[in-house]
C-alpha cells in the first residue's frame, strides 16, 4: 500500500507543477459542461458526460503514460524498486482519481445551475445519477484504453483522437443496437465497463512484457 501512495504521491507532484495555463483550461472546461444538463431538451443528453470524461481522462493519461515513457522517467521508475502491477495500477489509480475529482465539481456546478433555473430536484435526481454512473464508467474505459495506446503509439497528441473515435464507435454501435432491439440504457455502461475490461487487460500485458534498460551494477 506505501507503494502505490508513493506512485499517486509522485503522479500529483507532477501535476502540480504543470504550467498554469493547464489548471485554467481545466476550469473553463468544466464551468462550460456543467451547463449542459439545463438543456438535455435540446439534445444534450448523457452523451456529453461520456465525451466530456474523454478530454479530461484522455489529458490525465498522457501526462501519466505518454510523457514519461517519452521523458525516460519511466524506465528509472520501474528500476527503483516499484513492481511492474503497483506502478501499473498506481497510474491508472491516479487517472481516475483525478477524473472523478474533476467530475464532482463539474457534477456539482451542475446541480448549482438547476436549482437556479428553479427545476425539480426530484425529477432530475436519477437522471443526474445515472450520467454521473456513465461518467464513471467512461472514465473507466477511456483511462484502460488510454494506457494500451500509450505503449502502441508513441505520439500524445494522437491518442486523445483515437479515444474520441473508440468512444464514439461503442456509442454509435449501443444506439444502432438499441433502436433495432430496443437495449435498454443501462447497458451503455455494462458496455463501457466491460470494454474498460478488455483494453485494461491488453494495457497490463503490455506494460509487462515492455522491455528496460536494466541498470548496471558497479
Amino acid at each position: 500500500m506505501k507503494k502505490y501512495k508513493a506512485i499517486l504521491k509522485k503522479e500529483w507532484g507532477n501535476f502540480k507543477g504543470s504550467e498554469r495555463g493547464v489548471f485554467f483550461i481545466y476550469g473553463i472546461i468544466v464551468f462550460t459542461w456543467s451547463f449542459f444538463p439545463l438543456y438535455k431538451e435540446m439534445g444534450s443528453g448523457p452523451i456529453w458526460w461520456l465525451f466530456f470524461s474523454v478530454i479530461i481522462c484522455g489529458n490525465f493519461s498522457n501526462s501519466v503514460f505518454v510523457s514519461e515513457r517519452l521523458n525516460g522517467s519511466m524506465e528509472i521508475l520501474l528500476t527503483s524498486g516499484f513492481s511492474r502491477s503497483t506502478v501499473f495500477f498506481g497510474k491508472i489509480a491516479f487517472v481516475l482519481l483525478m477524473s472523478m475529482i474533476i467530475g464532482i465539481l463539474c457534477f456539482s456546478l451542475s446541480m448549482v445551475w438547476l436549482s437556479i433555473a428553479g427545476r425539480e430536484q426530484a425529477s432530475i435526481g436519477i437522471g443526474i445519477v445515472y450520467d454521473a454512473v456513465l461518467f464513471c464508467t467512461g472514465v473507466l474505459m477511456n483511462a484502460a484504453f488510454g494506457a494500451w495506446m500509450s505503449f502502441r503509439l508513441q505520439s500524445p497528441r494522437i491518442i486523445p483522437f483515437m479515444t474520441i473515435m473508440v468512444m464514439g464507435i461503442i456509442v454509435a454501435l449501443f444506439y444502432g443496437l438499441s433502436f433495432a432491439f430496443g437495449t435498454p440504457q443501462w447497458a451503455l455502461g455494462l458496455i463501457l465497463a466491460l470494454a474498460a475490461g478488455v483494453f485494461g487487460a491488453l494495457a497490463k500485458k503490455e506494460f509487462d512484457g515492455e522491455k528496460i534498460i536494466q541498470p548496471i551494477h558497479l
